[in-house]
């Protein structure tokens, strides 16, 4: 039998049909054969002669026909034709040949001589006669008619997920519809930017859409479509993260999530299923189909507890499940604060040693865990908090550091945001804040003043100590050193203030007053001046002016001088001056910055002492200068062996 060419091109259908038609031409005719020979052999046909044996006695020649065949598919069958023969050539009737496959695998034979083909192969058909023996080669070689192309769970229309990769099978068949082993085909898909596939099959989605996946073996194609779709890979809150609301309330806004591709392309008609924990309120609904743009909502009703709540949102295909937290805010009404620290004190702009603790709970006294705490210090301190929310107990602690200033300072405590109507009001909590060492000292007021020599300062000096950062040090003592004067002690100590007040008597010299403080620890004194001046006006004498002596014809020149009780000059006094006779000019004056008046006195004609008075108006300050002896009018007077010089002070003169 003579193997038909392979199909190609549109023709394929009419060609594989002949190779059949020729294939079942030669076994009806082998079929033929055999039967005339049986009909021959029992004497229906033909001459009586040739009529004479029966059975396999006498047979001496054994034929096989045809000597080789081939069948293009599995299930095919070929009908082989024996002819058994005596030594006349006659064929001996009844004869009952054995027939034998080599290979059952590629092809079995039955008793009539009809081989059936099983797999691909070559097989040898023997036909026994007693010890005759004809063979006839069999090949059975499958021709591709068609190719299936599957997924590899044999659906037909592969579905396969945006990032995923599917295996694609091409089963290609021979004409009777068996698998055809051992080909590989050729892959292609006719829309390469949906999916790609490899040349062993292997489907990548790539974007969600549909194509054909083409399988080519040996010249015969088949295909099968192949659908990319958008499958949940990721779940992403859109709105409604991060609320805040009381205790028990409705969010104000819905919890909306977006289910995506691994391309980050929106998902439709995907389940979302929404959960919330015990006691952490309620959901509506508690699941939701994505839309067109992968979005599914769910309304929320916090639980009664404040503090963080946990919702959940899981959908399939994604392994994790998507958290969104909103905070349950406290409700005045049912949240009561306490503070846990009391009598605190610590130096000013240092951290007290303890940490301050405030305990949250309800009406009830049942302790509200979880609850965010903020920690504010009011007087320029610092609070850090040990951690943002109350503990299982209720609890929340914070380490405070001091501000620079001392005395009492504020740390207030907010429990939840603080905001809306129904917050929780503050709680403050209060530390003394305590001054340092004393490292400096500075003249608060009372330097440079003015005084009265002998007399206490119109204002007190007041000095103020601190510490290293500007605080008034307590019961600081300082020591006092007068350069002239008095104090009431040589030391003094400072008050809860830090200031030290001090009067200071000046002494009895008029000019600069000096007063060093001195203060343990600190190296530098600090030193306060004043100015003395002179007391009120209560003496005043007379003097010659310095250089001149005896008297002149035109008059005796003097000098009027003003002084304190203390010796010291007065300047700007009033000064007037009289004599019984002769003349003094000038006769008013006001005394100099030395306290002095120069004077011209000429001297009268009478006989005896002439003087010469000068007193300060207002006062009983009077001073006089004699001139004794003097015997005649205009003439020069002897200068006195000795000049008196009175001066009159009373307790009036010594005020001012």
């Amino acid at each position: 039998m003579v193997a038909p060419t392979r199909p190609s091109g549109p023709q394929k259908p009419l060609i594989h049909n002949a190779g059949k038609l020729i294939a079942m031409a030669a076994s009806t005719g082998a079929a033929l054969v055999s039967i005339i020979s049986f009909l021959y052999s029992y004497g229906v046909i033909g001459k009586s002669a040739s009529h004479q044996t029966i059975g396999n006695l006498g047979a001496t020649w054994v034929g096989l026909r045809p000597q080789a065949d081939t069948a293009f598919a599995i299930g095919d069958t070929i009908h082989l034709a024996a002819t058994i023969t005596d030594d006349n050539g006659a064929i001996l009737v009844g004869a009952k040949p054995t027939w034998v496959s080599e290979n059952p695998k590629v092809a079995v034979v039955l008793n009539d001589g009809s081989v059936i083909a099983q797999g691909p192969g070559t097989t040898t058909i023997t036909v026994a006669v007693a010890d005759l023996i004809a063979r006839s080669r069999i090949f059975v070689r499958q021709v591709v008619t068609s190719v299936d192309v599957v997924g590899v769970a044999n659906d037909t229309t592969p579905v396969v997920a945006e990032g995923d990769r599917y295996p694609m099978r091409a089963i290609p068949r021979d004409g009777r519809g068996h698998p055809v082993i051992g080909l590989v085909p050729q892959w292609r898909l006719d829309d390469t930017s949906v999916a790609e596939i490899d040349t062993s099959g292997i489907v990548s989605g790539k974007i969600a859409g549909r194509t054909f996946a083409t399988a080519t073996v040996n010249g015969v194609s088949g295909k099968a479509p192949v659908m990319v779709v958008a499958t949940a890979a990721d779940l992403a809150t859109v709105a409604g993260g991060a609320q805040r609301a009381a205790a028990g309330s409705l969010l104000p806004q819905a919890i909306v999530v977006r289910v995506t591709s691994r391309r980050s392309r929106p998902v439709e008609g995907v389940l979302v299923k929404f959960r919330v924990g015990d006691g952490q309120g309620s959901l509506e609904p508690a699941s939701a189909v994505t839309d067109a743009d992968g979005r599914a909502r769910s309304v929320w009703t916090l639980g009664d507890l404040p503090g963080r709540q946990t919702l959940l949102a899981t959908v399939e295909r994604v392994d994790s499940a998507l958290a969104v937290v909103a905070e349950a805010e406290p409700v005045a009404s049912n949240t009561r604060l306490a503070a846990l620290t009391e009598s605190v004190e610590g130096d000013a702009g240092h951290a007290l040693a303890d940490t301050v603790a405030i305990r949250v709970t309800d009406s009830t006294g049942r302790a509200l865990g979880d609850v965010p705490v903020s920690w504010v210090a009011l007087d320029n301190g610092r609070a850090e908090a040990l951690e943002a929310r109350t503990d299982s107990l209720g609890t929340a602690r914070a380490r405070w550091t001091l501000g620079p200033k001392s005395g009492t300072q504020r740390l207030r405590a907010q429990v939840g945001s603080g905001h809306g109507k129904s917050a929780v009001p503050p709680i403050t909590l209060r530390a003394i804040a305590k001054a340092g060492g004393a490292v400096g000292f500075t003249i608060v007021s009372g330097n440079g003043q003015r005084g009265i020599a002998g007399e206490p300062l119109p204002k007190p000096l007041v000095v103020r100590v601190v510490d290293a950062t500007g605080n008034g040090v307590a019961d600081a003592e300082l020591q006092l050193l007068p350069s002239a004067g008095t104090v009431p002690d040589t030391s003094v100590h400072t008050d809860s203030l830090g200031l030290a007040r001090i009067r200071w008597t000046l002494g009895h010299s008029a000019g600069d007053h000096s007063l060093a403080v001195h203060l343990d620890g600190v190296e530098k004194l600090l030193k306060i001046s004043a100015v003395a001046r002179p007391a009120a006006a209560a003496n005043l004498s007379f003097d010659d002016v310095p250089g001149e002596k005896g008297s002149h014809a035109k008059g005796k020149h003097l000098v009027a001088i003003v002084t304190d009780a203390y010796g010291n000059p007065v300047p700007e006094v009033r000064l007037s001056f009289s004599t019984h006779s002769g003349s003094v000019a000038p006769g008013r004056a006001v005394s100099d910055a030395k306290g002095r008046v120069k004077v011209t006195w000429t001297v009268g004609g009478r006989p005896g002492d002439q003087s010469l008075v000068g007193s300060v108006p207002g006062t009983d300050v009077r001073g006089s200068f004699v001139l004794p002896g003097v015997v005649q009018a205009g003439a020069p007077a002897k200068p006195a062996s000795k000049t008196t010089k009175h001066v009159t002070t009373s307790k009036s003169s010594k005020r001012r």
